[in-house]
């Protein structure tokens, strides 16, 4: 379970508690959201699934997760994931973002936090992101940050039934 508080200048990203819980679900809750996430990010997005995301934060299981919020707000989630095995120097990061929050800077500024702290703390030396080809937001969040697309895996991804590129992008810090 994740207790560090990362501050920014217009961003605090903080532990996930149960009162973010309603929140949560209401922002998630949204197909345009899930649309650039994984099958394993439910659609529609219930408290149900709010409160076992909250289990397996609780428990250990997702890395290192944070709220992201924004004038007080909670907006939204970003997680970095350190891999394993001969993988242990490299994390995966994903996040979210409420539609409403989207436009006004808050993940570019929360990706730079979580990769700071994954590089000076997590002795992490490369933090990648698979990024839905349609998803361009995404994809200059990354590229703000200084990640670099490494690679394109030409139909990799299955989403709503239609066929996918995925955007491999990678920082390092070496």
């Amino acid at each position: 379970m994740n207790t560090v508080t990362l501050t920014g200048r217009s961003v605090v990203l903080q532990p996930v508690t149960e009162n973010d819980l309603d929140t949560l679900v209401v922002l998630a809750n949204n197909p345009a959201i899930a649309a650039n996430l994984k099958d394993v990010f439910p659609s529609p997005y219930t408290r149900a699934d709010a409160r076992s995301f909250y289990t397996l934060i609780q428990e250990g299981k997702l890395g290192h997760v944070w709220g992201v919020f924004y004038d007080h707000s909670f907006a939204g989630i970003i997680s970095i994931i350190p891999q394993t095995d001969v993988y242990r120097h490299s994390a995966e990061i994903g996040y979210w973002l409420g539609e409403i929050y989207q436009g006004k800077g808050i993940m570019t500024e929360a990706v730079f936090l979580v990769t700071e702290y994954a590089f000076k703390e997590l002795n992490i030396y490369r933090i990648s992101a698979g990024v839905f080809a349609p998803n361009k937001r995404s994809a200059s969040v990354l590229l703000k940050n200084g990640f670099h697309c490494e690679a394109i895996k030409k139909k990799a991804v299955i989403k709503n039934g239609v066929l996918l590129d995925e955007h491999l992008f990678v920082k390092l810090n070496l």
